[in-house]
């Protein structure tokens, strides 16, 4: 699988992030440590770009059992989510300024947030950045 950033979302990534912080592009399907246990307002296929510490607690990250290598560098992302990928996708800005992944069959998931995530304290997540 290839995964190419658009220009424009690697400049919003590089606001978001600090040297040593491993990235995500996550497939919100309930497994791993970033599951929004939540009710989800999504109907279609949610994923998320998802900014960690280098120092982010190991616990549950194997399930991010590939990773790709792009313009900001390596991407961890869970084998079972290329299924609802292209061999050849992009993440790009779309018209309206939100993002999207895109690949030969058109648009594959819209409104992606970038998330940055900081280290969990007692189960508590901190997130920032990015609608539901």
């Amino acid at each position: 699988m290839e995964l190419t950033i658009d220009p424009k979302v690697v400049a919003l990534i590089k606001k978001k992030r600090m040297p040593g912080d491993r990235m995500y592009l996550d497939f919100e399907d309930g497994d791993g440590p970033f599951a929004n246990t939540g009710l989800s307002c999504r109907l279609d296929l949610s994923f998320r770009f998802i900014i960690t510490p280098e120092n982010y607690p190991a616990t549950g990250l194997a399930v991010y059992n590939d990773s790709v290598e792009t313009a900001v560098g390596p991407v961890r992302l869970k084998q079972s989510s290329e299924v609802y990928l292209d061999a050849k996708t992009r993440l790009v800005l779309g018209a309206t300024g939100a993002l999207q992944l895109k690949g030969a069959s058109g648009i594959l998931a819209d409104n992606i947030p970038i998330l940055r995530i900081e280290q969990q304290t007692a189960g508590e997540r901190k997130l920032s950045g990015g609608p539901c």
